[in-house]
């Protein structure tokens, strides 16, 4: 004999399961509308296609966005023309020499006192590894204490091939420096750079060492380096230098 409220339970529990299957199915939320303009198909098609990778895709640009300027792809760009003394230069080496700053300051030797060493890059707009080698060389200089460590760019191709300092390529220096976070001090060509070491200057990007009295410690390093390759530079220089004061 069936228990008559087990019966009333299983008949409520059918009820119920009958009750859920009939209901709508809730809907589904809505989805947010775009916060961007929409793209054609003709855009997305293109977003979706396949690139070629160049020195001038954003995607392998500096965070700061796609560079301002036509990067030359690898390490070591020749020069597009020789650099031009506007006149006489009495300058042999690094132990004297004057030049001017990207805003129009005269700097000296004087600006190597401050530190053990200085590293010098020779760089140019047009080469993509000089580019790179700003970010690399500006880890290397917020890692080192001043007093041991200094770091200057010579931007060679910021004179136009008449010989004068080009205003444009001034500020596309300038949006380097944005783009990389280098600090660091920029120099333009002068005579006595010139004569000191551009005149010889084949291929950029140049690395080297400077001691406080403008002396060359070591060799130069050419083409696109790490900030690490930098850093066994720099250490191996200071290394150097310590050994000689010992000796």
């Amino acid at each position: 004999m069936k228990n008559p409220l087990m019966t009333l339970l299983g008949a409520a529990a059918m009820a119920a399961l009958l009750a859920a299957c009939a209901a709508p199915a809730p809907e589904a939320p809505a989805l947010p509308e775009p916060s961007g303009p929409v793209r054609s198909t003709e855009q997305a098609e293109a977003a979706s296609a396949p690139r070629e990778t160049s020195s001038e895709d954003p995607a392998l640009q500096p965070p700061g966005g796609e560079l301002p300027v036509k990067a030359i792809p690898g390490c070591r760009a020749d020069l597009p023309y020789p650099l031009k003394m506007s006149g006489e230069s009495l300058a042999t080496d690094f132990t004297h020499w004057a030049a001017k700053d990207l805003d129009g300051n005269v700097v000296t030797e004087e600006v190597l006192a401050g530190s053990r060493l200085t590293l010098v890059s020779v760089w140019s707009t047009f080469c993509d590894s000089c580019v790179a080698d700003m970010a690399a060389l500006q880890q290397l200089y917020t890692e080192y204490d001043r007093a041991d460590l200094n770091i200057i760019g010579i931007a060679a191709s910021a004179q136009a091939e008449d010989g004068s300092i080009s205003e444009g390529e001034v500020e596309i220096i300038q949006q380097i420096q944005e783009m990389t976070g280098a600090e660091f001090l920029q120099l333009l060509p002068s005579d006595d750079l010139i004569a000191i070491k551009l005149k010889d200057l084949g291929t950029v990007p140049e690395s080297f060492l400077l001691d406080s009295a403008g002396n060359v410690v070591g060799g130069s390093l050419y083409g696109g380096r790490t900030a690490e390759e930098f850093r066994r530079m720099v250490d191996d220089g200071l290394r150097t230098l310590s050994e000689e004061a010992d000796a």
